[in-house]
């Protein structure tokens, strides 16, 4: 019963979005968009709260609230760390424990509307303007980014290029933002008409077209030496995205990752990681 009713919820939301749409388009478009951008999950469990207490916590304003900041200090070079869509700065924990063995300065983040961030909204868009705060604040020489939080990190840096971040690691990022919004479309079954007005609002608000917003695009112009991890298991972004972005990202390497899945959280990434890290 409970799985039906999973399954059938979102296909409700896609026919209220299709009603509204014959009264008002413009009511319609940003009825999806709301519902595209609130996060289900990402808040902090109670078994999360004990690692991330480990860690200085900073709050810093920013549009509809406070994101929250975590700081574990170290002597050597400082590394960002952001995470992806309804996760939180605790799923770095597999990464953050040996970086400190290696004493590196470490730096992460809850992004808007996750862990202990204020907000109910979630964007890319927003989210890289986040990331550009705090990489303005603390100046990392490494940036480490998953999933959506890659795909915001690749944005930003193509728009506000730092000169002094020597490596980034990019885990599973997604591609074409066209991919993320047709899966939302056949999840909700929302109609092509909703999804045209969508557009719109797009255009309206963020200034691009939907098919317009593809992180290869934007990593033509990053020439940060990067390494780029994807499994060909992930089942939540396409492995193809890797080797789109790294065609056009001029100083980046890529690495297949035989376990992981989408979360690449394993030893043989961190590893691989790792190595990255250690090379002049």
């Amino acid at each position: 019963m409970k799985k039906t009713l999973q399954k059938a919820i979102p296909k409700l939301y896609g026919f209220y979005f299709n009603t509204i749409h014959l009264f008002s388009k413009e009511k319609a478009a940003s009825l999806a968009l709301k519902v595209f951008s609130i996060p289900r999950r990402g808040k902090i469990a109670e078994h999360q709260k004990e690692f991330l207490s480990t860690a200085r916590t900073q709050k810093i304003a920013f549009e509809d609230g406070l994101f929250q900041l975590y700081h574990w200090k170290g002597n050597g070079p400082t590394v960002l760390l952001n995470h992806g869509w309804e996760s939180n700065a605790y799923r770095w924990k597999y990464l953050i424990e040996p970086l400190q063995k290696l004493d590196y300065n470490i730096i992460a983040i809850d992004a808007p509307a996750h862990g202990a961030s204020d907000g109910e909204l979630f964007t890319a868009v927003k989210y890289s303007k986040v990331i550009t705060t705090v990489i303005d604040l603390y100046e990392p020489k490494i940036v480490i980014a998953h999933s959506v939080g890659a795909m915001a990190t690749i944005y930003q840096e193509s728009n506000h290029p730092h000169n002094f971040i020597e490596k980034l690691v990019l885990l599973g990022s997604p591609n074409k933002l066209e991919v993320i919004m047709r899966d939302y479309q056949n999840i909700t079954s929302f109609n092509n008409s909703v999804y045209g007005s969508l557009n719109n609002l797009l255009k309206n608000t963020f200034g691009f077209l939907i098919e317009d917003f593809v992180a290869a695009d934007f990593a033509e112009k990053i020439q940060i030496p990067s390494l780029i991890v994807h499994n060909p298991q992930d089942v939540i972004v396409p492995y193809a995205a890797m080797d789109e972005i790294a065609a056009k990202m001029p100083n980046s390497s890529t690495y297949t990752s035989q376990t992981g899945g989408h979360s690449l959280y394993t030893p043989e990434v961190i590893e691989e990681v790792l190595k990255f890290l250690a090379r002049p």
